[in-house]
């Protein structure tokens, strides 16, 4: 890391990306903090990301308004271009979203003030194409939060921009319709974006355009509505709100809004208006598509006094209507039907009495609000076909509340709680598929979420925990994603078996009794921005030939080590901090590989780096400091290269050589460590000194006779 550039100051690391990175710097003269955006020498990008970087700071520079990052500077210091832009005190809007703290009034007057600084920056001839709640900070410490849009990177300036017509620049699920269709932005396809952010704030995190692949989030933007908005997302806020999505979201540019700033305007208009409304449009189908309506309960008020009864009497596209009350019956739902429940949470109780309380074999089903209670044995819910959407259910059984148990089988959960005193809450069997959005799962002995071999599981936003057993098993051939979810579970928060696949991006694993993360044989695991703390034993731990990639993790206070890779496990660790864990930071054991970049390995109560019997690794341009033990330690028999990295701060040995072992060091730093800066075994091999290390406590050695013999530089 350079001291400075041009006449900034330095300070620190703040990010880092495929095209560069972003530090915290200072203008000397000012006293003026400032984020010092560079490209990355040798970026994967290329051209790409010079000129990105070039109409970024073009752009940029037409715009001075409060809701936009200024930009103060642009340079080259040495052939590195840099960046120097406002620094703003916050938090990404997608963060605020996803964790749902914030309350929703406070980000929809964070939306319109970014349609202000949009409507500027339309003004100016500046279309940004690529409006997300990612490049959107937050400052939340004054009397009222303020929003600034940044990273213009992809921006078009003018009519003719600087991309070719015809070409996608943006993320997927912000892209308007007609932009898909002929590539060209206008203004129109940004107040798209923004529709997409408005829909999210009221979901909680929601996006309108699901689908498991690009092609599929396409398709939908272009060819279906939105999915719904319910009305336990509008508890806090106007349902006018529902109509400003509507012509946010419209397939037509010339039917939404006329500009950012009357976007603005009916945003505040329905903040003014109580909670609830009249607009329900994306709430639920209209009554001429379902159908007759029929009412379930007793007192006269029903058309019938059971689920049975109504199901003879409906036909595909009825809606059924279950009053508050318990009702003590097993039923199939053979038909494509849409059954709701009336009345608060917990008011429409479905008991089964032989079996699942409910089993869906149609296609095309729809539960809202129901609570199923299994009978004794037996699931809460049995899902034997189709893809039925199950919205705000409260699901029980003292076995497993939910299982999928017929290939194809895909179902929609959405705000749902699953209550289990038994093994799992959801166990999905070999070729089904399942979504689960927001919700709960928790008191689980065995598993929250057990995916069977061959199956496919994806988590939004869901809470797993607390519970006795693991949150999420994926076995043999299983694969799941998850997104935005906390997991707290006793038995450990995820574990991966042979060949079974994962990927976590914005996931907490915290507080269990054992791994954050245990990967088995062969397993794949990619794991990007999650927190790993607080754990009995590892934040992760890689076992027997398994591959896991931690790109921008946090490894923090666990009791053992931070993260083990044993047995020919194989890890790639980037932009990781591994923090304050009572065992090793990073343990190489037993012909494990690792390779770690701009990672740090501070403050443990042991080894900041320990390469043990077999292991071998590279750390790149990282950082080992504070720690209790050696900041690095390589066994007999390891083999370790460090390039760029820096020692220091230790409370040991920097470099701790033992007999047998291999070093290399590249331009490192070892500096500031309280017993010296290399410490070799009596007949530890002396480390290979490559291209100007700066070594500056010392180099030590272990005498025949145990003591502690200071040597010359090397």
């Amino acid at each position: 890391m350079r001291e400075r550039l041009g006449k900034f100051e330095v300070v620190r690391l703040l990010g880092q990306g495929a095209m560069g990175e972003v530090y915290l710097g200072r203008d000397p003269k000012l006293g003026r903090e400032v984020a010092l955006k560079v490209i990355t020498p040798g970026s994967v990008m290329g051209d790409e990301a010079q000129a990105r970087f070039e109409r970024e700071a073009r752009a940029s520079a037409l715009l001075n308004h409060p809701h936009i990052v200024t930009v103060y500077e642009f340079g080259e210091d040495e052939g590195l271009h840099y960046m120097a832009m406002e620094y703003v005190h916050g938090e990404e809007l997608e963060r605020l979203i996803r964790e749902g703290v914030v309350p929703k009034a406070e980000l929809l007057e964070i939306l319109a003030q970014v349609c202000d600084g949009l409507a500027f920056a339309h003004e100016h001839g500046v279309i940004h194409r690529d409006i997300k709640p990612a490049n959107i900070l937050v400052n939340r410490h004054g009397k009222r939060p303020r929003a600034k849009l940044m990273d213009f990177g992809v921006a078009q300036m003018g009519p003719s921009g600087l991309t070719q017509a015809g070409t996608w620049m943006g993320t997927v699920s912000y892209m308007a319709p007609e932009y898909l269709d002929t590539g060209t932005a206008t203004q129109a396809s940004d107040l798209f974006a923004l529709g997409v952010i408005l829909y999210e704030i009221l979901t909680g995190g929601r996006k309108p355009f699901i689908g498991d692949t690009t092609t599929l989030v396409l398709n939908r933007i272009l060819l279906h509505p939105p999915d719904p908005i319910f009305p336990s997302d509008l508890k806090d806020v106007s349902g006018q709100l529902l109509q400003v999505v509507e012509r946010s979201l419209a397939k037509a540019p010339q039917d939404r809004y006329p500009d950012a700033e009357a976007l603005a305007t009916a945003i505040r208009e329905a903040l003014k208006d109580p909670p609830g409304g009249t607009a329900v449009s994306l709430v639920e189908p209209k009554k001429e598509a379902l159908g007759q309506q029929i009412r379930v309960g007793k007192g006269g008020q029903g058309n019938c006094l059971s689920l049975k009864v109504a199901l003879r009497q409906a036909g595909p596209g009825n809606e059924i209507v279950m009053l508050p009350g318990i009702y003590r019956e097993s039923v199939v739902v053979d038909k494509d039907v849409t059954i709701l429940a009336l009345g608060e949470s917990g008011e429409v109780v479905i008991e089964g009495v032989a079996g699942p309380a409910l089993v869906l074999r149609s296609p095309g089903i729809n539960l809202r609000g129901l609570t199923l209670q299994a009978a004794p044995g037996s699931p809460a819910l049995r899902v034997s076909g189709g893809a039925p959407r199950i919205e705000a259910c409260i699901l029980k059984a003292g076995a497993c509340c939910v299982e999928l148990d017929a290939a194809g089988t895909s179902p929609v959960f959405r705000d749902c709680t699953f209550l289990t005193e038994g093994p799992v809450g959801l166990r999905a069997e070999a070729g089904t598929f399942a979504r689960i959005e927001g919700g709960r799962i928790l008191g689980f002995l065995g598993a929250g979420v057990d995916v069977g071999a061959g199956a496919q599981v994806t988590l939004q936003g869901v809470m797993l925990g607390p519970g006795e057993g693991v949150g999420l098993k994926v076995r043999s051939r299983g694969q799941a994603t998850l997104d935005g979810c906390i997991l707290s579970s006793g038995g450990g928060c995820v574990e991966v078996e042979e060949d079974a696949r994962v990927q976590l991006s914005h996931c907490r694993l915290m507080d269990s009794h054992f791994a954050g993360l245990l990967a088995l044989e062969h397993s794949q695991v990619v794991m990007e921005s999650c927190d790993i703390g607080n754990h009995a034993c590892s934040g992760v731990h890689v076992l027997a030939g398994a591959n896991v990639v931690l790109r921008q993790c946090r490894m923090l206070g666990n009791a053992g080590f931070g993260v083990s890779i044993m047995d020919r496990g194989l890890a790639t660790l980037e932009g990781c901090l591994v923090q304050a864990n009572g065992g090793t930071g990073l343990l190489i054991h037993h012909g494990a590989t690792v390779q770690a970049r701009n990672c740090a390995f501070s403050g443990g109560r042991s080894l900041g780096v320990d390469c043990s019997e077999g292991g071998q690794g590279v750390l790149d341009v990282c950082e080992i400091s504070g720690n209790a033990g050696a900041g690095v330690q390589v066994e007999a028999g390891g083999s370790l290269l460090l390039v760029r990295c820096t020692l220091k701060e230790g409370r040991d040995t920097g470099l701790l050589l033992l007999e047998d072992s291999q070093v290399t060091l590249e331009e490192c730093v070892v500096h500031r460590n309280a017993r010296g800066g290399i410490l070799l075994a009596k007949e530890a091999a002396d480390p290979i000194l490559r291209g100007g290390n700066r070594i500056e406590d010392g180099f030590l050695r272990v005498d025949a006779g145990g003591n502690l013999v200071k040597m010359a530089p090397i």
